[in-house]
C-alpha cells in the first residue's frame, strides 16, 4: 500500500471510478466526469499518495473529454496520467499500453497522425508481449490504428488491422456484443471507401442487428453507426431467400 493511503478512500475512489466507466458506457458523459473528479479528490488530487490510481482516473478522465471531442483538454489529462504511470516502478505494461492508446486516439483526433500512428504502434507492440487475457486491449488499439489507416486512404493495411481487431473482440466479447458492431462500423466504412458497396451494406446490416438489440436508439454510439449506414446510398434491405 502506497505511503499515506486511505484505504476507505481508496475503495470509495474505486466505487466512483467503476461508476463513471458504466456512465461514459451509456453516453452520459457529464455524470461519468463527475463521478472521475470525485474519486481524484477523495484520492488526494494530483500529488496524492496512490499513483497508480491517479493515473487510471486521469485516463478515464481524458477518455470523457476525447468522447466529446475536447481534444486540447484530453490530451493534457492523458499526458498527465501517462507521465504518472511511467513514474511508477514496475508499473503493469497493460496498464502503459492502454495509456499510451488513449493517447494516440486523442493525437488522432487532433489529426496528428504521424505522432498519433508512433504512439499507437509502441502500445501495440507492448501488448503483443503480454499475456492473451489482454486480447481486448489488444483490439481496441488494432481497431483505431486501422481506422486511422482507411482515413489516409491505406485501404489493406486498415482493413487488415480492423478483421483481426474484429477477429479478437468476437472470441472476447462474442457475436452481438456494442463494442464489435463498432469495429465493424469501421470495417463497412473502410469497403465503402473502397468501393466494396455490397459488403459494405452487408456489414451495416450486423452492425445494426447488433445494435438493435444491446443499445438504445438514442445512445451516441447508435446514432454515429445509423448516420454512417446511411451515407452513400447503400441498399439495406435484408437479402432474400
Amino acid at each position: 500500500m502506497p505511503p499515506g493511503r486511505d484505504p476507505a478512500a481508496s475503495a470509495a475512489a474505486g466505487r466512483l471510478n467503476a461508476v463513471g466507466l458504466r456512465c461514459k458506457a451509456a453516453g452520459r458523459y457529464a455524470e461519468g466526469r463527475a463521478c472521475y473528479e470525485r474519486a481524484l479528490a477523495l484520492l488526494g488530487g494530483p500529488a496524492g499518495p496512490d499513483r497508480d490510481a491517479i493515473a487510471t482516473i486521469y485516463h478515464n478522465l481524458g477518455g470523457i473529454e476525447h468522447a466529446v471531442g475536447t481534444y486540447a483538454g484530453a490530451e493534457a489529462l492523458a499526458r498527465r496520467g501517462l507521465e504518472l504511470r511511467q513514474s511508477i516502478p514496475g508499473a503493469r505494461p497493460r496498464d502503459l499500453a492502454a495509456d499510451l492508446i488513449a493517447l494516440a486516439a486523442i493525437l488522432d483526433g487532433l489529426r496528428r497522425d504521424e505522432e498519433a500512428e508512433a504512439v499507437y504502434l509502441e502500445g501495440i507492440r507492448m501488448l503483443r508481449r503480454t499475456a492473451p487475457r489482454d486480447r481486448l486491449e489488444l483490439a481496441v488499439a488494432c481497431n483505431v490504428l486501422g481506422v486511422l489507416y482507411v482515413r489516409q486512404g491505406r485501404f489493406a493495411k486498415g482493413e487488415a488491422l480492423l478483421e483481426h481487431a474484429a477477429e479478437l473482440k468476437r472470441r472476447v466479447l462474442g457475436p452481438e456484443h456494442p463494442g464489435l458492431a463498432v469495429t465493424l462500423n469501421n470495417l463497412a466504412v473502410a469497403r465503402r471507401r473502397r468501393g466494396d458497396l455490397e459488403a459494405a451494406a452487408a456489414l451495416y446490416r450486423t452492425v445494426l442487428h447488433i445494435l438493435q438489440r444491446s443499445l438504445e436508439p438514442t445512445h451516441p454510439t447508435f446514432r454515429a453507426c445509423r448516420a454512417n449506414a446511411a451515407r452513400g446510398g447503400l441498399d439495406l434491405t435484408p437479402p432474400g431467400p
